[in-house]
């Protein structure tokens, strides 16, 4: 898995829903701008409602901007469909598929692309390796416990290789001890691969383990952008 590192630029993006009922628009995310180094872990942080997770399904693909464009390195991804971005989505629920053990899920990607069995193989066995479950591939997700299916779930993701990692409060099914050795995984394997990831959380102490830099939301708005050491100081 070495593939080069890209940026993510969002440029004046709004998100505005609109009320069926007669009650007024909700305008969730409001003139967002910010720009990811390639290779960059960055966290958007902020309460339920801020605008965190509508941002990153805009870059995934998942809701469209009411304005504003986005960009993964110099294309202009704004309005493609999630399957045609070069980005991989880990959600909160970990979306595994029951009637398919570990190797199974992780496959599943790359089966979808029709590589050949031999290097579908190497490559989920790799992963795996990655995440720490080589030795667990046949193992049905219902014998897993919820830090193992997590790893599972950032596995399928991390296999197809995306140029951008988008991780949506992937941590918030886990017990306290769970969710402390997990945030060093996705540290070290972020680090070992080297690939843009977009963290989102409310939990301010898994912002400033993880980050390379904070984006701070509230209410729509971007309140501050800074280093872990930045935002805690100011």
């Amino acid at each position: 898995m070495s593939k080069t590192s890209v940026s993510v630029r969002i440029e004046n993006v709004t998100k505005v829903f609109k009320d069926v009922k007669g009650k007024a628009d909700v305008i969730a995310v409001n003139n967002a701008n910010f720009e990811i180094e390639p290779g960059e872990l960055v966290t958007l942080l902020g309460p339920s409602g801020c605008g965190k997770t509508t941002t990153l399904r805009m870059i995934g693909g998942f809701e469209l901007p009411t304005k504003g464009k986005i960009y993964l390195g110099n294309e202009d991804i704004t309005y493609l469909p999630p399957n045609k971005r070069d980005t991989a989505t880990v959600f909160q629920s970990y979306g595994l598929f029951p009637h398919m053990n570990v190797f199974d899920n992780v496959a599943y990607g790359l089966k979808l692309r029709k590589l050949p069995s031999k290097q579908i193989t190497e490559k989920v066995m790799s992963t795996l390796d990655l995440v720490g479950l080589k030795n667990l591939a046949q193992r049905a997700p219902s014998k897993l416990s919820g830090g193992q299916q997590q790893r599972v779930a950032l596995a399928r993701s991390l296999i197809v290789e995306p140029s951008v990692l988008l991780l949506d409060e992937p941590l918030s099914n886990l017990d306290a001890l769970l969710r402390e050795q997990m945030r060093v995984e996705i540290k070290r394997i972020q680090k070992a691969l080297g690939i843009t990831t977009i963290y989102v959380t409310h939990d301010r102490v898994e912002a400033m383990s993880l980050s390379d830099r904070i984006i701070v939301m509230k209410n729509g708005f971007i309140r501050q952008i800074g280093s872990p050491n930045e935002i805690y100081e100011d």
